[in-house]
């Protein structure tokens, strides 16, 4: 029968292994829970399907970047890539233009297109952060026009999207909105995504929202981070006081100190996407930990000059 220490020890490593093994798998399908695929169609026979492919996601300079694709169906398709008329894709571009023209005719190539992103970097490996993507297709009106009626327009959502897109009230009344289905494909490594599509009555897609926070992964490699700190420093804090009731003083604390007040900092850059210093990070544990550090080389200095002062 196994005595109770070597009982401890097994239980410890099984929970340890246990441990990696869940964490490893964790690992393995990270990829598929981080990742978002988004669908959503209209019930137009005409439209244009809208395949956003997020390639890049920089919460430094709060910009989304997107290659947007299309594919043409019903009587507006020359085929699937060529349109029979002419249409005009309008897109809250942040980083360049916003109108994009494809003459009937004339094969629809990939645009690329920055979007802005709302949140709140300081609050990282927790910040969050949203953004609206906005679309709307038109093509010129081929019916008779009729006189514009007096009074507010009788389409909340266009307007909205004229609001959002700065686009006159004029240009509208001459086009006509061309329906769209969207297809949205984001993966980006560190980043989870996840988000919706909203319609107008018109079968418009009004925008897409996606809402953007850390992988869990990138939570739980900062939070083992800050762990490892918290224990370096409070441990060190232990061996510095013990070393100060001993009659002589060991100076090996002094060269710890001065090692990870320096090594500290290479610690805290390993978290993936981390922020400048001034983060919540650094208030939860990493300028706890430099203080601690700190101050834990001068009570070791300090305790060594006085006890060297009464010794002469």
């Amino acid at each position: 029968m196994l005595s109770k220490p070597k009982r401890f020890w097994i239980l410890i490593v099984s929970v340890v292994v246990v441990f990696y093994v869940v964490v490893l798998l964790g690992g393995l399908t990270e990829s598929k829970r981080r990742s978002l695929e988004l669908r959503d169609e209209t019930s137009a026979a005409d439209h244009v399907l809208v395949s956003m492919v997020v390639t890049g996601v920089n919460p430094f300079t709060q910009e989304l970047t997107a290659q947007l694709g299309f594919r043409l169906a019903g009587s507006i398709a020359k085929d699937d890539v060529t349109p029979a008329v002419d249409l005009k894709l309008l897109v809250n571009n942040g980083s360049g233009k916003q109108e994009f023209d494809f003459p009937k005719g004339k094969r629809m190539e990939r645009i690329s297109a920055v979007f802005p992103l709302d949140g709140d970097l300081n609050r990282y490996p927790f910040d969050r952060d949203v953004t609206t993507v906005r679309l709307l297709m038109t093509t010129p009106t081929r019916r008779v026009e009729r006189q514009a009626p007096k009074g507010p327009p009788s389409t909340p959502a266009i307007t909205e999207q004229i609001d959002v897109l700065a686009v006159s009230t004029s240009t509208l009344q001459n086009n006509t909105p061309v329906a769209l289905s969207v297809s949205v494909v984001a993966r980006v490594t560190g980043i989870r995504f996840k988000g919706y599509v909203t319609r107008s009555t018109e079968q418009e897609p009004m925008g897409i929202v996606l809402n953007i926070n850390r992988a869990n992964i990138v939570i739980v490699i900062s939070l083992i981070v800050m762990s490892m700190m918290a224990a370096l420093s409070f441990s060190l804090l232990v061996m510095v006081l013990k070393a100060t009731t001993e009659r002589k003083v060991d100076l090996l604390p002094l060269s710890l100190s001065i090692s990870l007040i320096f090594g500290l900092p290479a610690l805290r850059s390993i978290q993936p996407g981390v922020p400048p210093v001034g983060a919540l990070v650094d208030y939860i544990a990493f300028l706890w930990a430099e203080l601690i550090v700190a101050a834990s080389a001068v009570i070791i200095v300090w305790t060594w000059l006085v006890r060297s002062r009464h010794e002469l």
